[in-house]
């Protein structure tokens, strides 16, 4: 289990980073905490620190391959979980990640099993800085989820340009990984929708309802976070039907081309399945047959199968058939 631990003033002044260790420093009534586990496991953790009041069960729970991010008030914190995307290089595959915020105004505990680049990135900024902007722990909540908006944005815009290339190589390029490639971003498409959709909801819930007691995000926060959701949603909706078309339109070019091979195929047996049958016969060698001792026999089957072949090739070229 990797534990990393920022500790704050009351006025939000980075005093240290660093392990576990940084927990004997802590101070509930004189410091601010952020804490970041990545385990799948973090029953030690909350027994050996229970003034968190947080249920280790919640993350366990939380890590069912297609959980719904989903928003829950508790009596010393709020919980949040959410998806982010994975830190990979093929970015555009869409991969996604859980992360679990449980968050009040003197804490935050970012849960997740894989690294997080928006915890890694936020870090980053308040190292930087030095820094929070607030005194208050709901500041680096809202920092990781304008994050996650921000990543979610930039890989919608890459794919919106290789989605454009797609469009253009169908005509170019018939492969089975161009097809799988579309295929796989429907699918990715249709789950990052699904965790918009969910998260939209959230939001609203919380643009709603001021009774929350732990997340003090303030009104234009929540507004930020729920029109840059809903434009994602819209994004992946519009994408989604984007690659659809492309999935049909490449089934089309590909079943033109097999067509296309087929009526080649077709073509040359018309014209030289005539020529098999003439040279059929007169291969069967019988000794009644007066052609086998004719002088120009051989020049006259020879010329009559030239004609066949011409004529074949003719009735096509009338019939547009190439």
């Amino acid at each position: 289990m990797a534990i990393k631990i920022m500790l704050f003033n009351a006025q939000g002044l980075l005093l240290s980073q660093g392990d576990e260790a940084l927990m004997a420093e802590y101070d509930p009534q004189q410091h601010l905490i952020w804490v970041d586990i990545t385990s799948q496991h973090s029953q030690a953790f909350f027994k050996q620190y229970p003034y968190f009041g947080i249920d280790h069960l919640d993350f366990e729970d939380a890590q069912r391959e297609r959980h719904p991010p989903q928003f829950e008030e508790y009596e010393t914190h709020s919980y949040l979980l959410t998806h982010e995307l994975m830190d990979r290089e093929e970015y555009l595959l869409l991969e996604r990640s859980q992360l679990l915020l449980h968050v009040n105004d003197h804490f935050l505990v970012t849960q997740h099993t894989k690294p997080s680049v928006s915890v890694s990135k936020v870090t980053q900024r308040i190292c930087e800085h030095g820094q929070l902007d607030n005194a208050d722990m709901s500041q680096v909540c809202f920092d990781l989820m304008r994050q996650i908006v921000v990543d979610y944005l930039a890989v919608m815009l890459a794919l919106e340009e290789r989605l454009s290339d797609i469009e253009d190589e169908i005509f170019e390029v018939s492969s089975d990984d161009l097809l799988a490639e579309l295929i796989g971003y429907s699918s990715k498409l249709q789950k990052a929708k699904r965790s918009f959709s969910y998260l939209e909801e959230i939001l609203q819930q919380l643009l709603s309802d001021d009774s929350h007691q732990h997340i003090k995000m303030d009104y234009q926060q929540l507004s930020y976070l729920y029109n840059q959701f809903e434009r994602l949603s819209s994004r992946a909706s519009l994408y989604q039907g984007l690659v659809d078309s492309l999935i049909n339109g490449f089934i089309s070019v590909s079943a033109h081309k097999t067509n296309r091979v087929m009526m080649t195929l077709t073509l040359v047996t018309a014209v030289f399945l005539p020529l098999t049958l003439v040279a059929g016969i007169y291969g069967m060698n019988f000794d009644n047959m007066p052609e086998l001792k004719w002088r120009f026999g051989y020049f006259a089957v020879l010329i009559l199968m030239a004609v066949i072949a011409v004529s074949g090739l003719w009735i096509a070229k009338i019939k547009r058939w190439y």
